[in-house]
C-alpha cells in the first residue's frame, strides 16, 4: 500500500499539461481544475481506520487493501479477473462528520484514458449527502485526467450540521492510497447504518463493473445501493465475467448475502449454457435457500429485430428463462429470473455509449428494472 506523505505531490494542473488545457476550460470557470493549496486548517485520516465504513471490499479487513476479490485464494483467479479486481468499481466510504468541507488526496495505480469513458467515471469519486433518508448528489472529483495524483475539495454546508456521506469509489481504475481530510475541531463519526443489513451480490460483465458511465454514482449497483439503503458488493469483471466455477467457490465466502444477482451473459452468449447452471449449483452449496436472481443479457444497440444478434439474444434468454422454471419445478423455490432484453426500453439504441455500454441512462434503466424485482423478491 502506497501513501501519499511524499515530497512534491502533485496537486492539480502540471506546468507541461497548462499548454494542453482544452479551450472550453481555459473560457468557462465552472469547467476549470483548480488548484488545492496547502491547508493547515485540516487534518487527515486513512480511511481503512475507524470510523471510517468502507463498503464493497470484502477482504479489505485481511488484505489492507482496496480489492474487490482476496489477495490470496484457495481457489483459482483467472489472470485478467485478478487484476480486473483492483478496479475499486461498486467500493463506498461512509462517515459522519460536521466540517464544512472535506478533502480527498488520492494516488492512482494508472491513468485516465477510455475513449468512451469520462476519467470521471473511470478515475474519479462522487459524493452523497443523505438527507431526510434520501441520498443526494453533491459534487464529482476534478483532476487532470493524466495524473495518477490528484487532491479535491468537496464544500458540503455553511452549517456545522451532521452530515451522512457516502464516496463512491472509481469503477476503471484502482486506488493505491486514499486520504480524508477534515477541518481541525470537527467531529468524526460512524454512519448510520444501512436501513436494510445484509449485502446484495452482484457477479457480471463490464456493464455491471460500470462502464461506461460518467461517474461512479450512476454505476447500476451504487443507484440500487442507494435506493435501497443496503450494502452492495460489484463483482463485474469487464470482459471477463464468464461464470468459472471457482468464481462461484469465491462468492461463497462472502457473509451475510441477501441475495446473489448473475448477470454474465454478456461475456459468456456462446458458454451461458454450459456454465450458468454449475455457477448455481456451487453456490447452492453455500446458499441453500439465499435468493438468486438471473438477469439475461441487455439489448445492443446492433441487436435489431430479426438481426442474428437478436436472435441470439432472445434464444439465450429463454433458455436461461426456462433454467429457472425447471429449476422451481424441482423444489428450488428461492430462484428468479429478470428478461434483460427489456430493460432499456423500446428505445434502447439510444441508451449506450457506444451500442454496448450503457450510459447514464441506460444504467439507471437496469437499475429501476432490478429495483423493482429486488423488492418484489425480498419484501423491501
Amino acid at each position: 500500500m502506497k501513501y501519499l506523505y511524499v515530497v512534491g505531490f502533485v496537486l492539480g494542473i502540471t506546468s507541461a499539461s497548462l499548454a494542453q488545457v482544452p479551450t472550453a476550460q481555459k473560457l468557462d470557470s465552472a469547467m476549470s481544475i483548480k488548484k488545492s493549496g496547502a491547508d493547515k486548517n485540516i487534518i487527515w485520516f486513512d480511511v481503512r481506520e475507524k470510523p471510517f465504513d468502507l463498503v464493497g471490499f470484502e477482504w479489505i479487513g485481511r488484505d489492507s487493501v482496496f480489492r474487490r476479490l482476496p489477495l490470496h485464494s484457495d481457489w483459482k483467479i483467472p489472470e485478467a479477473v485478478d487484476r480486473l479486481a483492483d478496479q475499486t468499481a461498486g467500493g463506498q466510504l461512509r462517515f459522519r462528520t460536521n466540517s464544512k468541507k472535506i478533502v480527498l488526496k488520492v494516488e492512482l495505480p494508472e491513468r485516465s484514458g477510455m475513449y468512451h469513458m469520462p476519467a470521471t467515471g473511470q478515475s474519479g469519486f462522487d459524493l452523497y449527502v443523505k438527507e431526510k433518508g434520501f441520498q443526494r448528489f453533491l459534487k464529482t472529483t476534478r483532476f487532470p485526467h493524466d495524473t495518477i495524483r490528484y487532491q479535491a475539495i468537496f464544500k458540503i454546508r455553511k452549517t456545522n450540521e451532521m452530515q451522512n456521506l457516502t464516496l463512491n469509489f472509481p469503477l476503471y481504475n484502482g486506488v493505491e492510497s486514499l486520504l480524508i481530510g477534515i477541518e481541525k475541531n470537527s467531529i468524526l463519526k460512524e454512519p448510520e447504518p444501512f436501513a436494510h443489513p445484509g449485502k446484495i451480490v452482484i457477479y457480471g460483465t463490464s456493464i455491471t463493473q460500470g462502464g461506461c458511465v460518467s461517474r461512479p454514482g450512476m454505476a447500476y449497483s451504487n443507484i440500487l445501493s442507494r435506493k435501497l439503503d443496503t450494502e452492495f458488493v460489484n463483482l463485474g469483471f469487464s470482459g471477463n465475467g464468464k461464470g468459472e466455477p471457482d468464481l462461484a467457490q469465491i462468492i461463497n465466502q462472502i457473509s451475510g448475502v441477501n441475495l446473489i444477482i448473475l448477470d454474465y451473459e454478456a461475456n459468456a452468449n456462446k458458454t451461458i449454457r454450459g456454465t450458468i447452471g454449475p455457477f448455481v449449483d456451487i453456490l447452492r452449496e453455500k446458499h441453500p435457500k439465499t435468493p438468486i436472481l438471473i438477469m439475461s443479457k441487455t439489448r445492443y444497440a446492433s441487436a435489431t429485430d430479426g438481426s442474428e444478434a437478436f436472435e441470439l439474444l432472445m434464444n439465450n434468454r429463454d433458455f436461461q428463462k426456462k433454467l429457472v422454471a425447471n429449476r422451481k419445478d424441482t423444489g428450488d423455490t428461492n430462484i428468479y429470473f429478470l428478461d434483460g432484453s427489456v430493460v432499456l426500453g423500446e428505445d434502447y439504441y439510444e441508451c449506450t455509449v457506444d451500442g454496448v455500454h450503457p450510459s447514464d441512462l441506460g444504467s439507471y434503466r437496469i437499475a429501476e428494472a432490478l429495483l423493482k424485482k429486488i423488492r418484489e423478491i425480498l419484501k423491501y
